[in-house]
């Protein structure tokens, strides 16, 4: 039986664009400062062991939002536009009672760069909407509102959009009319570019940062590269990935030196500390109302960021890899979870996050979703919910803009193996106990074959039972794309001819 609505929680979810697991001083940083973070953990129960099965911005959101798969909400791609006519959370709380507001990157409108999202169904069920489709202009965001007019707002855009949130949560607690709210607000940092101010820049010495478990090294670097080399949509071998390889090309300014990448992750610190700083101002809100007792707050990140492991350059994040599918995951509600625990429970908190939020308010739990929840865990009524992680990142095919093709990738994560196949080749096996950075590739072990036909056999039958493909592909470009010059292009039009300047 449903809780009455009286009876419900506020819940707030607060995003952080591609932000490692291990960018928390509660998580083992011994660093980087996120004060407010630790006090949410202090509070709450963190997940050690929280994963996403598609570690890319645009399917992670769909998952989020409807507890499905790429290949069951049908967005395996950055930068397409949803299907609207599917089960989301935020329409079913709208429908049970209540007030929705969505402040941030969308990123589920397709290709338009800001890109304004309409009210109606393509807001999938939030009502109060300030944002924008994509882009990460820090210092000279736009966004919209109910209509396409522009505004903008020349302070860093994570600390403007905090007070967006916090106005959304004051107005709703005013109405005093009994119907709690659903916030949500996805903040652009740590994700790159590294934009910021100069206080945030400086806040972090390179020379003081930890580099990441096999940072630098060249030697890896090269053959992971040379490993790149990898087959296209049509079966034929091409290099769809900056390399150092001979012969084949790096993007310009990809961290790629100890020093760039030391810069790099003080630079990336320096944003974590701002999200930490930001939240902290939502946390302190929340207490002056006298409604954190009763608000669920959930922090967590689409996926994480290389920063140099595996060959791979800063900002990358496709790929079966800790660094890349491992987030930081917080879960906070004092009126029914008792705080201060870490658990190590595996969870996909892109699939498992609606249908526990739906089961914790004794709301139907739509037949489509595909994850499980991990209520029972917050409750301390189980260590597990599930026993593995599946991992899949999905082909695209090119056209004229030139974005990479990936290999199709399909995979395991288990508490003690991570692997990774593709449809014709095993990519990638690690023991995780014995090595818990994934420095030591197995899978050219014919010591370890059974393991990986009994892994193997999981993930085909996963497939199966999912409705899941190796021919499951988006043709780029999508409707309305803008690449990165095109999108700034029209971002600085805006700006000169029609956005409103607000303060």
């Amino acid at each position: 039986m449903s809780a009455s609505t009286s009876e419900r929680p506020n819940i707030l979810i607060i995003y952080a664009d591609q932000m490692r697991y291990d960018t928390m001083a509660c998580a083992g940083n011994p660093v980087v400062k996120t004060p407010y973070l630790d006090r949410l953990a202090m509070e709450g129960v963190r997940f050690s062991e929280a994963y996403v099965s598609y570690p890319l911005c645009t399917p992670f959101r769909a998952a989020l939002f409807s507890g499905k798969y790429a290949q069951g909400h049908g967005l395996f791609q950055n930068h397409f536009p949803l299907d609207v006519n599917q089960d989301f959370l935020p329409q079913i709380l709208k429908e049970s009672g209540y007030h929705t507001g969505y402040i941030g990157k969308w990123h589920l409108e397709g290709g338009p760069k800001p890109g304004y999202v309409p009210p109606g169904e393509r807001r999938i069920g939030f009502d109060h909407f300030i944002g924008f489709n994509r882009g990460h202009q820090y210092l000279q965001s736009i966004y919209y509102k109910d209509t396409d007019q522009p505004y903008h707002c020349k302070r860093y855009e994570p600390d403007y959009q905090t007070d967006q949130l916090i106005e959304f949560i004051e107005t709703s607690v005013a109405k005093d009319d009994g119907n709690p709210f659903f916030g949500f607000i996805c903040y652009g940092p740590p994700h790159h570019p590294m934009v910021m101010p100069e206080y945030i820049r400086k806040m972090y010495d390179p020379e003081e940062v930890p580099l990441p478990p096999g940072v630098p090294n060249p030697d890896l670097q090269v053959e992971t590269q040379r490993r790149r080399l990898e087959f296209d949509c049509n079966g034929n071998e091409k290099a769809h990935l900056a390399s150092k390889v001979p012969g084949i090309k790096k993007k310009p300014g990809e961290p790629e030196t100890e020093a760039e990448i030391r810069r790099f992750i003080a630079e990336y610190y320096g944003m974590v500390s701002n999200v930490d700083h930001n939240v902290g101002r939502v946390l302190n809100r929340l207490d002056a109302l006298d409604v954190a007792e009763n608000t669920l707050v959930i922090f967590l990140s689409d996926h994480g960021d290389m920063m140099g492991q595996h060959g791979y350059y800063c900002g990358f994040k496709p790929t079966g890899y800790r660094a890349a599918m491992q987030v930081p995951f917080i879960v906070r509600y004092p009126a029914r979870v008792a705080g201060g625990r870490v658990a190590d429970a595996l969870v996909d908190i892109s699939v498992d996050s609606m249908p526990m939020i739906l089961e914790m308010l004794g709301l139907r739990i739509p037949n489509a979703v595909q994850g499980t929840s991990y209520l029972s865990v917050l409750d301390g009524k189980s260590d597990a919910t599930r026993d593995a992680v599946m991992y899949q990142v999905m082909k695209q095919n090119d056209g004229a803009k030139g974005e990479f093709t990936p290999v199709p990738e399909r995979g395991i994560r288990t508490r003690d193996w991570l692997y990774v196949r593709q449809p014709t080749r095993r990519k990638m096996l690690f023991d995780l106990d014995a090595d818990h950075d994934e420095l030591n590739d197995l899978s050219g072990d014919s010591r370890y074959e059974s393991i990986m036909e009994n892994l193997d056999a999981r993930i085909f039958r996963h497939m199966e039972a999912t409705d899941d493909d190796w021919n499951l592909c988006m043709d780029f470009p999508p409707p309305g794309f803008l690449t990165h010059a095109e999108g700034q292009a029209h971002l600085e039009k805006e700006l000169e001819e029609r956005a409103i300047i607000v303060p």
